[in-house]
């Protein structure tokens, strides 16, 4: 605004030329003074007609009354009149002026208000014409797409009639007919094969839960394409006969665990009758001697597969595949036999090797495996300490529990036992020999007693008679029957309602005789009991010593102990330097010196 009238201020200035304000204003003044000077003739016209009138009609009064009039005083009445005569039409004048202006207002106002309606009226007339457009327009959409969906239609049931007719001349009714009992038939086939489809995976999910093989190939995704091809076909094979095995494996092992158990008792009876000195454990060789001998089978195996595969034999992509395939089936697991072919690879692939660099390779990474796990069992101050005892029958558990109680009672501890094993036969039996050989008091119930009752009264007793150790043994469980775990997890709740920190060690015993079954039955105790070690019996008679690596190598669970025979000696501490050596075959090397 500022810049305007500076510019209009100089055009004025240099052009003598106006801004439109100016025009506007000088507009207004002019007619202003034009209104002033019509007002003042109006005035003076009212003035002078007014003045007229005065003096006719006093000039009419005086010749009615007959009066003579002084000229002064006439020339003084009229000019007095005259005076008056402008006042009043100066009155008269602004009377009308303001008359006028307030009916101009008035009139403004009748204008204003009747443009302010008509535009009101257009307004409303203006929505209510859109209003009937957009009606109007919507309906015809309506009808329109009313009319394509029925010409949509028409056209449709149009070509689907001459499909038909097409389809019966062409096909005839017999031909119709079959198509239509095809497709019913290819209906009911995929029917069929989805159900078909439903129940294999519920038989996979229920194998999966009953192979431990299954469940690891699930959740290894390093696991080689040719293990998981040999997995999947030995899954494949077992589930269809899972059930049944199973229970014919736990009557078998029952058999057979009673059997040893008559045989042990036997045996002892007549150790009993006909003592005979017994032989220093030392006389049989050294601690490294005795490993390697209990795991002669094992080693033995492995060693007679790699001298065949390697006598100086290049090492490249299939030599290394044949060795993992070596391991593998010697039970030490995926993970293991993959980490020897790795590390054997980074140094060794395309140069000539030997089954001794091989065996070496493999007990360093065997021992790598085992050390943070070599582990023995550690009491602490807690009396009682409760040691639970768990595995299947025929694992060796009542056996292991006796050996290790005797050596508690050697170095001079305080040992109760309890025969939680209410179930099978012979169990109480074996178990007071065990008693009698370690000179610990067993407490029993009678057969088929509840086990979790008298693992209370066994805690009971423990406290109130100052126990160093309460050793439980337990009835064994077929891991794959959840109805038996539920009554072992049943004793676990007892004990910890007793001392909700306890049972202070839950040792897992496991026979190395039945190879990779040991992962699944590791897997499952641990869920049921918290198993806190492992310790691993008839490591001397089978070939599948490796399984405690895949273990290790799966769960890195502590191994208190190894099983290489049945005399309470051949209870061994578990040192992983000498399991690695003595199972790889490198020890061999050393005991030849």
């Amino acid at each position: 605004m500022a810049k305007e009238k500076k510019k209009g201020g100089f055009l004025k200035r240099a052009f003598g030329l106006k801004s439109k304000e100016d025009k506007l204003a000088e507009e207004a003044a002019a007619k202003a003074q034009a209104q002033e000077k019509v007002d003042a003739q109006m005035a003076a016209r009212m003035a002078a007609i007014n003045a007229a009138a005065l003096k006719s009609a006093r000039e009419q009064d005086a010749a009615a009354a007959g009066v003579q009039t002084d000229e002064a005083d006439v020339a003084r009445i009229e000019a007095e009149e005259k005076r008056k005569a402008e006042i009043q039409a100066a009155k008269d004048v602004e009377r009308a002026k303001q008359l006028a202006e307030e009916r101009e207002r008035k009139a403004k106002a009748e204008a204003k208000a009747a443009e302010d309606a008509a535009k009101r009226e257009a307004e409303a007339k203006a929505r209510e014409q859109e209003r009937i457009k957009a009606e109007a327009q919507a309906k015809a959409k309506r009808e329109a797409e009313e009319k394509a969906r029925l010409e949509a239609e028409a056209l449709r049931a149009k070509q689907e009639a001459e499909a038909l007719e097409l389809a019966r001349k062409e096909q005839g009714e017999r031909e119709a007919a079959a198509l239509k009992a095809k497709q019913e038939e290819e209906a009911a086939a995929r029917a069929a094969k989805l159900e078909a489809e439903r129940l294999a995976a519920e038989q996979a999910e229920i194998a999966a839960r009953e192979k431990a093989q299954a469940e690891e190939a699930a959740r290894l995704e390093a696991e080689a394409k040719a293990a998981e091809v040999a997995e999947a076909k030995r899954l494949k094979r077992e589930a269809e006969e899972a059930d049944r095995r199973a229970l014919e494996a736990q009557k078998r092992a029952e058999f057979d665990a009673a059997q040893r158990e008559r045989e042990a008792l036997a045996e002892a009876e007549r150790k009993r009758l006909n003592p005979e000195p017994e032989i220093d454990p030392a006389a049989q060789g050294g601690f490294l001697n005795r490993i390697t001998k209990g795991l002669s089978k094992s080693t033995g195996k492995m060693s007679e597969g790699l001298s065949t595969m390697f006598s100086k034999r290049t090492l490249d992509d299939e030599a290394l595949e044949e060795l993992e395939d070596l391991l593998i089936a010697s039970d030490l697991g995926i993970g293991a036999a993959t980490k020897v072919t790795t590390a054997l690879a980074k140094d060794k692939f395309d140069k000539q090797i030997t089954d001794t660099e091989i065996k070496v390779a493999l007990a360093d990474v065997i021992s790598d495996i085992l050390t943070p796990l070599e582990r023995p069992i550690v009491l602490t101050d807690v009396r009682p300490q409760i040691m639970l005892f768990v595995g299947v029958n025929g694992s060796g558990k009542t056996t292991t529990l006796g050996k290790i109680a005797k050596r508690y009672t050697d170095a001079g501890k305080k040992v109760l036992l309890c025969a939680g094993d209410t179930f099978r036969a012979a169990a109480v039996e074996q178990l007071t020999v065990w008693g009698e050989r370690s000179g610990a008091p067993v407490i029993a119930g009678k057969p088929g007693a509840d086990a979790a009752g008298l693992v209370y009264d066994a805690i009971e007793k423990a406290r109130a008679e100052e126990f160093d150790i309460l050793m439980i043994d337990t009835a064994g469980r077929l891991q794959n029957r959840t109805e038996l775990m539920d009554e072992l997890y049943k004793v676990v709740r007892v004990i910890k309602k007793q001392d909700e920190t306890a049972p202070h060690h839950s040792i897992l015993v496991l026979d190395a005789t039945v190879g990779q079954n040991a992962l699944m039955q590791t897997e499952v105790f641990a869920k049921t009991a918290g198993v806190t070690g492992l310790i691993m019996t008839k490591l001397d008679g089978t070939a599948k010593g490796g399984v405690l690596v895949a273990l290790s190598d799966k769960f890195k669970l502590p191994i208190h102990h190894i099983g290489i025979g049945e005399r309470i000696e051949d209870l061994e501490n578990f040192s992983a330097p000498v399991f690695a050596a003595a199972l790889s075959g490198v020890a061999d090397a050393v005991l030849d010196k």
